[in-house]
């Protein structure tokens, strides 16, 4: 008689690896036998609970150790806490005004470099780090080092700088910008209020600054030329206390993108960026960290010639020659099938997005009117609603008007930087340092 099993509770990862387990003792018995030979034990293991051979590799090491002989006790993952960072972690204004600090350099026929820069942003007040948190920060907002004459040189990614032409050259071809719908999301904190309030120096008028951020609301919206486009505020209470994109995901999004659709009257522009779940793609094609069956299925369904008995990177480079040229968003085809178009914005170029500037308005005037308990998101969710009903058609107009002037003079300054550096006028500036 078999021994009486110890009574085992299993949380919900465990128990779906059992019943991914079992769904794969349950193909192997319709197979007739083992879907991989037996000796590919950590094959078989990662196949079975549908998880990488690194992780079956790393969860082996750490049980039985290096020697192969331990019994060690398995741990839990701790949990990974972001420690922002003040000096690197800047905001989105921060960042653009780098940029264009750099841009500066190539009107003026000059060759950035990292100490040079580091310089010149302290004298104009864009920046108080290091030359290591000034590296971190140009590499977060897409800048890479390049040799020319044996010196490096701060140049932006070919990509960054490719997706700005792209988007460029299209926007520039607007004929009316009454047309264009900006939308995006933020966040507003319960606690979020003016730092300093003026008072009549008594206790009684003296007004204390609630600690920490507080509860939080999830922030989207959208807006033309004219203003806020009707009934498409969308306002809810985060669970989390992380980045405020991990609150949103694809459904919740289209189904709001589906009210803005429906609330546009003609065809329209619609300016947004490339948030995880603004890009859920049609027909997506697998890459290297998809499972070998996962790349056949997908190349069977596009009518290419695949089985299991490939190698997979002979089906990784049947899947590159084959997949299109470029994406299609699932988004985008919904608002085409409606007569719009989407254009997606350019990494790290937040501002071509009219609304960031209607986002600051928002939020400076939530803070200067939320200087009194209870702070709560009940309370902020009504200073938002109080806020937006403040902002005039005659401040999105503003900030549109302000935004199309930015893209026409940026799309003549990357022109007048390629003439430049396609004549090769650029001047070297003497650095002693080496920027290494």
């Amino acid at each position: 008689m078999p021994k009486h099993k110890k009574k085992i509770v299993l949380g919900s990862q465990a128990r779906e690896l059992v019943v991914r387990l079992r769904d794969y003792f349950e193909k192997e018995q319709q197979n007739n036998g083992p879907l991989l030979p037996l000796n590919q034990i950590v094959e078989r293991v990662a196949e079975a609970l549908d998880i990488s051979r690194n992780t079956v590799s790393r969860i082996t090491r750490e049980k039985i150790g290096p020697d192969g002989m331990s019994d060690n006790k398995l741990s839990s993952p701790k949990k990974k806490r972001t420690k922002v960072k003040p000096i690197t972690n800047l905001d989105g204004f921060a960042k653009v005004a780098i940029r264009n600090h750099i841009y500066s350099y190539y009107r003026r026929m000059e060759l950035p470099t990292l100490s040079k820069l580091l310089k010149t942003l302290k004298e104009a007040d864009l920046f108080k780090g290091s030359i290591t948190s000034l590296r971190q920060v140009l590499k977060d907002i897409g800048f890479v080092y390049k040799k020319i004459n044996k010196r490096k040189i701060i140049m932006e990614r070919t990509d960054i700088a490719l997706a700005r032409y792209t988007f460029l050259r299209k926007v520039k071809n607007i004929n009316d910008w009454s047309k264009v719908v900006f939308l995006d999301e933020t966040w507003l904190n319960a606690n979020h209020t003016v730092r300093k309030i003026w008072t009549n120096d008594t206790a009684q008028s003296c007004t204390k600054v609630p600690e920490g951020k507080g509860e939080r609301l999830i922030i989207c919206h959208a807006g033309t030329a004219s203003g806020f486009v009707p009934n498409c505020l969308l306002a809810f209470k985060s669970k989390k206390t992380t980045e405020y994109h991990e609150e949103m995901n694809y459904e919740k999004f289209k189904d709001w993108f589906i009210g803005l659709l429906n609330n546009l009257k003609e065809p329209m522009t619609i300016i947004m960026d490339n948030a995880t779940y603004h890009s859920v793609q049609i027909n997506k094609p697998p890459n290297q960290s998809n499972r070998k069956s996962e790349l056949v299925q997908w190349l069977s369904d596009n009518g290419v010639p695949a089985d299991m008995q490939m190698l997979k990177t002979e089906l990784i480079d049947l899947v590159r020659r084959h997949k299109p040229a470029t994406p299609t968003y699932a988004l985008d085809e919904m608002a085409k099938e409606k007569g719009h178009q989407v254009l997606r914005l350019p990494p790290y170029h937040c501002q071509y997005n009219a609304i960031e500037l209607i986002w600051a308005q928002i939020k400076g005037h939530a803070a200067r009117n939320n200087t009194s308990p209870p702070f709560t998101a009940n309370k902020m969710l009504l200073l938002l609603e109080e806020a937006i009903n403040s902002v005039q058609p005659e401040d999105w107009s503003k900030v549109v008007n302000k935004t199309k002037r930015e893209i026409l003079s940026d799309w003549d300054r990357d022109i007048h930087i390629d003439n430049i550096i396609e004549s090769s006028l650029i001047i070297s500036v003497t650095d002693t340092d080496d920027d290494s």
